[in-house]
């Protein structure tokens, strides 16, 4: 029988097994009073499973689709080794609470792959050269952190490379550009040679293009900046007013590069650009109306991942999620852009690729460094205190010493250590001094000394005894003319110090160091021609 053949049981016919409403229970149910049937369900009973279905149906492909959107992130970050050969150098040491520093390389290459042959230089659309270098130092409790600008025409010293993808060995050079790095091995590469110029471990690195520059701008909805003058920059193209500016990706990207129309023309100069730029960046990603704002962050998740390359611990969207998340205590007014005093080489058409660089103003950078390392405040808080920092003594700033303006005479004075006068040369050298070799007129010398006989020379002898591993008692006043002279005795160090010599932690910044924190809204100048650093 089908069901539509069923019969259908009186109004107050109980169901099958059932008493109906005014039936007593004791009377039993006639034979052949029709086959049993399901107690129909209540409203919210047969309403429910359904719901239920769907809603499990609905959150399982919101989860996968969830997941397929993580894994298309993942799919959108180029990853690329953090080290080129090189051995990183020891980290920081550990807070009363056993944290540690974090130190984070934020690498800006002017490939302009992807740009349609825009921005000049068409052909450069591979690696390019690391033109924007920037080390993030983190301090140890999370709640700041310092970001010391590089330039790109810095004359530094690099380590060997060994290029990730070709395996091609490049050698060790000596005062060569900073930005020559990313062409001689990649990110890592980059990453080797500023922990050689730092003495700072590097934990991670994040590269960007000029392609992702504008797409991060756009993706937060524009940047927001300051002119106390106008710009106009044919050059990078960069046309704005005196006063507030909403700037959107190509805007930004112009902003940025800029650098004919800002201070002196120089990639030192315009730092004062860029720090204005990425402060104002940096607010805006961290504001409440991008972070809680889906239709910006989606946006924003997208040219991030797209826009960066990164080291492989940071080679995924829960990576990156998790360091947003180390560093999301850190607000604006937490954060210092500062710059290391430099110096400029003289015009040398011979060498040009030193001719018109800049160079760090020694010790004054190396003592930038050696804070960072120490985690000493740069902007007069002190920052959370190292667990041996109250040992540690205090210094006052040192004369500076450029040690490309200073002559060094090496002059053997054994009969014992042949060649060690060309050893000692060749190492200062590497480290930027002009220094020659040769015999000293007296033989048999015991005790090595550096000597100087102008009082303006005193802290150049000073560097150049700290360079070769000599004690400060071998600095004397001593001969005539300019420049320092060292006479190697027998007592001279056997190997000399590869590394820098490690200097004194001041307790402060040098006094011409400007420090600018990433609230500060007020206007950004142009200068004047001049380098304002």
């Amino acid at each position: 029988m089908s069901a539509q053949d069923r019969p259908t049981p009186p109004e107050n016919t109980a169901a099958p097994g059932r008493a109906a409403p005014d039936t007593p229970a004791s009377i039993p149910r006639q034979r052949g009073a029709g086959p049993s049937r399901r107690r129909p369900k209540s409203g919210w009973k047969r309403f429910i499973k359904p719901v239920a279905i769907g809603t499990a149906v609905t959150v399982a492909a919101g989860c996968g689709g969830v997941y397929l959107y993580i894994q298309h992130l993942n799919s959108n970050i180029t990853k690329a080794p953090k080290s080129a050969g090189n051995s990183a150098p020891p980290g920081g040491k550990a807070d009363a609470q056993g944290r540690t520093a974090m130190n984070i390389l934020l690498i800006g290459t002017d490939s302009r792959k992807g740009l349609g042959g825009k921005y000049g230089d068409k052909e450069n659309v591979g690696k390019g050269n690391n033109d924007v270098d920037i080390l993030l130092h983190v301090y140890p409790d999370r709640k700041s952190a310092v970001a010391v600008d590089l330039p790109r025409d810095t004359l530094v010293n690099h380590p060997p490379c060994t290029d990730p993808v070709t395996k091609q060995v490049y050698g060790p050079m000596t005062r060569m550009p900073l930005n020559m790095a990313l062409s001689r091995g990649g990110p890592g590469c980059v990453v080797d040679t500023v922990q050689k110029i730092t003495d700072l471990r590097i934990d991670h690195f994040l590269m960007v293009n000029f392609e992702g520059v504008k797409d991060l701008t756009n993706a937060v909805g524009g940047v927001d900046v300051n002119l106390c003058q106008p710009i106009h920059d044919s050059d990078s193209h960069l046309d704005l007013p005196a006063g507030p500016s909403h700037l959107d990706g190509d805007q930004g990207l112009a902003f940025v590069r800029t650098r004919h129309a800002v201070q002196d023309g120089s990639a030192v100069g315009r730092f004062s650009m860029q720090r204005a730029f990425l402060a104002s960046l940096f607010r805006q990603m961290t504001s409440a109306g991008t972070l809680l704002n889906p239709t910006k962050l989606t946006p924003l998740a997208e040219a991030a991942t797209k826009a960066l390359t990164v080291d492989p611990d940071l080679g995924s969207v829960t990576a990156l999620t998790g360091l947003a998340d180390d560093l999301k205590a850190i607000k604006p007014d937490k954060v210092a852009f500062l710059q290391p005093k430099v110096s400029y080489t003289p015009r040398d058409l011979a060498d040009p690729n030193r001719s018109e660089k800049d160079e760090f103003v020694q010790p004054q950078a190396d003592q930038i460094f050696a804070m960072l390392l120490a985690d000493r405040s740069l902007t007069g808080k002190p920052a959370a205190k190292p667990a041996s920092a109250s040992a540690s003594p205090t210094h006052s700033a040192e004369p500076t010493v450029v040690p490309s303006q200073v002559t060094v005479t090496v002059l053997n004075g054994t009969t014992t250590r042949n060649g060690a006068a060309s050893v000692g040369a060749t190492a200062l050298t590497a480290l930027g001094y002009h220094a020659t070799s040769g015999n000293a007129p007296q033989k048999g010398v015991q005790t090595s000394t550096v000597t100087y006989a102008q009082a303006d020379q005193q802290a150049a002898a000073q560097s150049v005894a700290r360079s070769l591993g000599l004690p400060a008692s071998a600095v004397k006043v001593g001969g005539t003319g300019r420049g320092v002279v060292v006479t190697i005795g027998a007592d001279f160090p056997q190997t000399i110090p590869t590394a820098k010599p490690s200097i004194p932690v001041p307790t402060a910044l040098p006094t011409d160091v400007k420090v600018h924190k990433a609230d500060d809204t007020s206007c950004t100048s142009k200068g004047n021609g001049l380098l304002t650093q």
